[in-house]
């Protein structure tokens, strides 16, 4: 890892502020109950499947598809609602940037920047760039340590 890598939060959790951690964790678990809660009617289902009287006898008899439809209109209507605004989210987006691209390419790397940021001479670059299947092995300070070259399948 060079000195930059190390440097970066995710190398350091113990950084990271209780209250902070604490927020990650607890909108994590309010997600994943969320996540539960919304499969719950299909699992109730499948349970009632493997007992058929018991899931004629609530379903049908009982009428339990009731309110299994209601509930079905219900996710319906909160897909809708999220779809709908994933799409009013991108007709907004591309409103605002009609016809603008912001974006940028990446600044051009020459040949000897390569060589020099891997430590490898000119040869092995022209080598790597030919091949279609590389393995490359790195040493711990980021220089390569290995060039595996495999064979093409066609």
């Amino acid at each position: 890892m060079d000195d930059k890598s190390r440097e970066l939060i995710i190398n350091h959790p113990e950084l990271v502020r209780p209250g902070q951690r604490l927020t990650a964790m607890g909108i994590t678990l309010f997600f994943w109950a969320v996540l539960l809660y919304l499969w719950q009617p299909l699992l109730s289902l499948v349970a009632w499947g493997f007992n058929i009287r018991l899931f004629y006898n609530h379903m049908i008899v009982l009428g339990g598809y009731h309110a299994f439809v209601e509930l079905l209109k219900f996710y319906a209507m909160v897909v809708a609602v999220l779809g709908g605004g994933l799409i009013l989210w991108a007709r907004i987006n591309q409103w605002r940037f009609r016809g603008r691209d912001r974006r940028q390419g990446s600044p051009y790397t020459d040949s000897a920047a390569l060589c020099a940021a891997f430590q490898m001479v000119p040869e092995q670059l022209e080598q790597v760039r030919g091949s279609a299947n590389v393995r490359v092995t790195l040493a711990e300070d980021g220089s390569v340590a290995q060039l595996h070259f495999q064979k093409d399948v066609e």
